[in-house]
C-alpha cells in the first residue's frame, strides 16, 4: 500500500490487490485459482482513519510432479496474508539552531587553515571590539572589497568610504598615529564599523566567502523547509513548523513561531544570524551586556526549558482519526559543546546528564527529537581545554536524541545535505508493518 493508494478509497484498494492477486496467479504454470477462492477484506481509512489493513485468504490447485507421485492430480494449495500500513502522519516541527560563537567554525579544512593563517584563530569572532585583532590588510590587491553605498567624510588620513549596508568603513590610510592598531604603513587599509569600533573576523571572513557553519547552517534551515513543503504536498499531509535560535541563556531569540505557513518560515531562516558578543562591555558577553558571563555560550540548559514551554504537553500521533493532533518533533543543530553556567561555574563540556534528563523528559511527552552534529575537531580547538571533552559529545547527544535520530556532519561534507537526510529519517511515510 504505497502513500498514493493511502488516498484511495478501500474499494479502489481491494480491486487493486485482487487484480494484483491474479496477475501473479495466471502467471504461473500448473495453477489454478477461482474467484471464489480468494478472499480480500480491507478495513481502516477511507479518511476517517489513517491506518489500512488487507487481508488476503487464498485457495488454488497445484498440477506438478509430485502430485503424479503420491498419484493424485493436483495439489490443493491454501493461505492467508495480511498486511498493515499507515498514512504520513501529520508533523509540526520546532527547528532550533546553535548560533553561538562555535559555529562560526569553517565547513572545510581549507577555510579552517585560512582562518588560522590569517587572524591566528580557527573561528571567524563575531564581535563589537575586536581590539588587537582588528582587521587590517596590508595590499588592496589581495582582497576584494564588497562595496556598496560609498560616502567619505573628513579628509586626508581619515577619509573613509562605506562599504557595507550595515555601516562598515574602510580607511584607506591609518586614521591617526595614536591608533596602535592601524599604523603598520601607508599602505594599510583599516575597516572600521560605523560607530568607530573594529570589524571583526566573522566580517572578513563573510566577505572573503568562506563558508562557516553558521552560513551553512542558514542555507540548511532555509533548504529543509522548502524540502518539508515538497514532503508535504507529496504525501497529502499538513505540516507546522517552527524556528528558533539559541547561544547564551538570555539571548534565545523566536524566529519564527508555529504557522502553517512553511514559505515565510523558509524566508526567516534566511535572516538568521550569528551572535555578536558585546566586547564593549566586558569580553565575551552576550549581546545585553550581563557582567559575570562572559564566554558562556552554548546553553542546552536554556534551549530545552525555552523549547519545553512552547511545545505540547503530550504530542499527537499525527493521524486523521477524530481528536488526534499532530507529531512533534525538535530538531537541534549544534556542535554538542555545553558551556554555560548551571550552578557550579563554567561547564566547557559535552551535555551534561541533568540536560540529557530534560531531553528524556520531553521524548516522555511522545515529542520526537532529532539531532544534527556539526562535529568538534581537536584540530580547530587545539590547545584548549575544551578538546577533553570532544570524545563525550556524541554520545551525549546520541542519549539526547530519540533512537537513531542523531546525525553527524563532519568537517568538508555538507550541512544542508546532512539536516535533510535527518528530516527523511524521521518523518514517517506509509509503510509495510506486517
Amino acid at each position: 500500500m504505497t502513500e498514493p493508494m493511502m488516498r484511495q478509497p478501500n474499494s479502489t484498494a481491494q480491486t487493486v490487490a485482487t487484480n494484483m492477486y491474479k496477475s501473479l496467479t495466471s502467471s504461473q504454470p500448473g495453477l489454478v485459482s477461482n474467484d471464489s477462492d480468494l478472499t480480500i477484506s480491507v478495513t481502516g481509512n477511507d479518511s476517517v482513519t489513517s491506518t489500512r489493513t488487507a487481508v488476503v485468504s487464498y485457495k488454488a490447485k497445484s498440477t506438478n510432479i509430485f502430485a503424479a507421485i503420491i498419484g493424485m492430480d493436483d495439489v490443493t494449495i491454501a493461505g492467508s496474508a495480511t498486511a498493515k500500513a499507515t498514512a504520513a502522519p501529520n508533523i509540526d516541527f520546532y527547528l532550533a539552531l546553535d548560533t553561538s560563537s562555535s559555529m562560526a567554525l569553517p565547513t572545510t579544512s581549507a577555510g579552517i587553515t585560512l582562518l588560522k593563517n590569517t587572524v591566528g584563530c580557527a573561528f571567524a569572532c563575531h564581535t563589537n571590539k575586536i581590539q588587537a585583532y582588528s582587521i587590517y590588510i596590508k595590499d588592496n590587491a589581495t582582497f576584494s572589497v564588497v562595496k556598496g553605498n560609498y560616502s567619505s567624510t573628513g579628509s586626508g588620513a581619515d577619509t573613509k568610504q562605506q562599504i557595507d549596508a550595515a555601516g562598515t568603513y574602510v580607511y584607506p590610510n591609518a586614521r591617526t598615529a595614536a591608533d596602535w592598531n592601524c599604523q603598520w604603513g601607508s599602505q594599510d587599509i583599516c575597516i572600521y564599523n560605523a560607530d568607530g569600533t573594529f570589524v571583526s573576523s566573522y566580517w572578513w571572513a563573510v566577505n572573503r566567502v568562506i563558508n562557516l557553519r553558521m552560513t551553512d547552517e542558514r542555507l540548511a534551515a532555509s533548504s529543509l523547509i522548502t524540502a518539508a513543503q515538497n514532503y508535504a504536498a507529496e504525501n497529502n499531509t499538513t505540516y507546522r513548523a517552527a524556528l528558533y535560535t539559541f547561544d547564551h541563556k538570555s539571548n534565545g531569540k523566536t524566529i519564527a513561531a508555529l504557522t502553517s505557513d512553511l514559505a515565510s518560515v523558509g524566508a526567516a531562516a534566511s535572516n538568521v544570524e550569528l551572535v555578536r558578543l558585546n566586547d564593549q562591555a566586558g569580553y565575551g558577553r552576550p549581546p545585553n551586556g550581563e557582567a559575570g558571563t562572559e564566554y558562556l555560550f552554548t546553553s542546552f540548559e536554556e534551549v530545552l526549558t525555552r523549547m519545553s514551554n512552547v511545545m505540547p504537553v503530550q504530542s499527537g500521533k499525527g493521524t486523521k482519526d477524530p481528536g488526534d493532533t499532530p507529531q512533534s518533533f525538535l530538531f537541534l543543530v549544534t556542535d554538542g559543546m555545553s558551556d554555560e553556567n548551571i550552578g557550579f561555574g563554567r561547564t566547557m563540556s559535552a551535555m551534561l546528564s541533568q540536560q540529557v534528563a530534560q531531553c528524556t523528559a520531553i521524548k516522555a511527552r511522545g515529542i520526537k527529537i532529532a539531532i544534527l552534529y556539526t562535529e568538534y575537531t581537536a584540530e580547530s580547538i587545539a590547545g584548549h581545554s575544551q578538546v577533553a571533552a570532544i570524545p563525550n559529545i556524541a554520545p551525549q547527544l546520541a542519549a539526547c536524541a530519540s533512537k537513531d535520530l542523531l546525525l553527524t556532519v563532519k568537517t568538508d561534507q555538507n550541512i544542508s545535505d546532512a539536516l535533510q537526510a535527518l528530516f527523511a529519517r524521521a518523518i514517517a511515510r506509509a509503510r509495510l508493518t506486517q
